[in-house]
């Protein structure tokens, strides 16, 4: 999510956003996506499958 990037620097918006991408990537890891770059793009492409996919994890 390049939080190293990011222009937010109040607050706790930086540490935010690292946790944030930490619980993506543990998602990730979850479901079995063993590229996360890809699985980044893909996602982002495809939102319902996203979507799809964190409903099918919740029901878990």
């Amino acid at each position: 999510m390049q939080e190293d990037h990011a222009q937010l620097r109040m607050g706790h918006a930086p540490e935010m956003l690292a946790i944030l991408n930490n619980i993506v990537l543990g998602l990730f890891a979850r479901l079995g996506e063993t590229n996360m770059a890809h699985a980044r793009r893909d996602f982002a492409y495809h939102l319902d499958k996203a979507l799809a996919s964190l409903d099918g994890f919740m029901a878990n």
